[in-house]
């Protein structure tokens, strides 16, 4: 794997912003969700039974049981912790020295702190994500506040390679889940007739969207389970051309999520964990800087490693094509697609 200084820099920068969005966002929304006439008080989930401060710890690990010591009622002390969070993450934004394993696991406490309490509200698959993502990035940053220096680590690539990890485990399950869960929608390829109009907050780009053929749709959703299935075993690949095709193959599907519908910072956490695909070479490449290789590869090697990256696309292609009996129909200028394995076969599948 090349250097990740520059994408792990443009990680923990990325997740700054998040944390930004998130604690600004729920910190206008708590009054009315969780205030003492909100729709699911917060002060309802924290019953003080008389045991002591570290018993409600254990139980309930949320930095609001320190409301009554400081005089603060639950909604207050809500409304405190987000604007430190925001604080935090406002300065880590601006400030790289902020950006610092302290820091984030500050952000990440302050967050679980308001999880604890969120309810429903706080329960979508993009909060449980920033948690996870947030305590890889303790892991990730580096400690400046001990050691007084941000320089590289031995360990860097393993934890940086943590999050290309949960990043396969966000993509492949997202994936799978929609065949193994039967729903006829993803098996008969028409899920995308009716996301559109179905979501919860849609785009105004979502009606156009919605308003293409049936046959384009269907297309869609092969196109949808080759990059969350077919394309995540690439994350890992030695070959660094396949695992930067990858990313670029997973910033598409953000971005189109992004424009047809609102997901809250779920798609922007999606690329920020994409960024572990990438070296320091390509993002050299991306601001039209020299970077200087140690070791220089053979012309033999190099069409080597070509034909190998082309093999490897072929018979992806190949094998989408075959399982979803892509087929070109001339007459009516459309690609036709059908589900062409059964739920068996694809835990078996599943099973290798």
């Amino acid at each position: 794997m090349g250097g990740i200084i520059l994408p792990r820099r443009m990680f923990l920068w990325s997740m700054s912003v998040i944390y930004l969005s998130a604690f600004v966002s729920l910190y206008v929304q708590i009054p009315g969700l969780y205030g003492n006439s909100g729709l699911l008080p917060a002060r309802w989930r924290l019953r003080y039974s008389g045991k002591s401060l570290w018993e409600q710890l254990w139980t309930s690990p949320s930095l609001l049981w320190l409301g009554p010591h400081l005089g603060l009622d639950t909604h207050t002390c809500m409304e405190l912790l987000c604007l430190l969070g925001a604080a935090l993450s406002l300065a880590a934004t601006l400030i790289e020295a902020f950006r610092d394993s302290v820091v984030f696991f500050c952000l990440w406490a302050l967050y679980m702190s308001m999880y604890q309490v969120g309810q429903v509200f706080l329960y979508f698959q993009w909060d449980n994500l920033l948690l996870e993502t947030g305590f890889l990035c303790v892991l990730v940053a580096p400690l400046t506040v001990v050691r007084g220096s941000s320089s590289v680590r031995d360990h860097d690539g393993v934890t940086f390679w943590l999050v290309r990890w949960l990043l396969f485990r966000l993509m492949f399950a997202s994936g799978v889940v929609k065949l193994t869960s039967r729903c006829p929608t993803w098996w008969g390829l028409t899920a995308l007739t009716y996301h559109y109009e179905t979501q919860c907050i849609p785009t105004s780009l979502a009606w156009f969207a919605h308003q293409l053929p049936v046959w384009w749709q269907k297309l869609s959703v092969v196109g949808t389970f080759f990059i969350e299935i077919a394309v995540p075993p690439l994350f890992f690949s030695p070959l660094r051309r396949l695992r930067i095709a990858s990313f670029y193959l997973q910033i598409l599907l953000q971005v189109l999520i992004i424009l047809s519908g609102n997901y809250n910072f779920f798609n922007l956490l999606t690329i920020a964990l994409c960024l572990s695909l990438l070296d320091d070479q390509h993002v050299y490449f991306w601001i039209c800087k020299p970077y200087q290789t140690i070791h220089r590869e053979s012309w033999l090697w190099s069409w080597l490693v070509y034909i190998v990256e082309l093999m490897v696309w072929a018979f992806l292609v190949f094998a989408t094509i075959l399982c979803f009996d892509l087929q070109i129909d001339i007459q009516k200028k459309s690609i036709t697609s059908s589900t062409a394995f059964t739920y068996h076969q694809f835990n078996q599948f599943l099973r290798l």
